[in-house]
């Protein structure tokens, strides 16, 4: 954790009030600089729609995050893949769930679950 790209206050409300989770608050340590959460020893990257929810979520509140976020390429090599994979994602995750990113629709995205999987595991289409 040493990119220190934004300052933690700058996520004060997500800190207080946030929808988090692992891999939400691995985005935030690693932009910031400073551990949220509790440490994690395993893989922080998201590993399934609700976890990229979240992420997705945070990102879309915080337009600073967004900007900085290709930052997250150097965390690991699974982050590397997913952020460049990242709009493909967004848009195969609004097609099985409309409305996901844009109100309170939740709802399975097998499509999304089964591409995530495949980039975590390093393949391509």
């Amino acid at each position: 954790m040493t990119e220190g790209l934004l300052k933690l206050e700058h996520f004060a409300h997500w800190l207080a009030s946030g929808e988090r989770g692992i891999s939400s608050e691995a985005i935030v340590s690693h932009l910031t600089g400073q551990q949220v959460g509790r440490p994690w020893a395993g893989a922080d990257h998201p590993w399934d729609p609700d976890d990229f929810y979240r992420c997705e979520m945070l990102l879309r509140a915080y337009p600073l995050a967004r900007l900085a976020f290709p930052a997250m390429k150097s965390r690991s090599e699974v982050w590397a893949r997913l952020v460049d994979a990242w709009d493909e994602l967004v848009a195969l995750g609004e097609e099985e769930v409309p409305g996901i990113f844009s109100g309170p629709a939740r709802g399975r995205a097998p499509r999304m679950y089964a591409r995530m999987r495949q980039i975590r595991e390093g393949g391509s289409e």
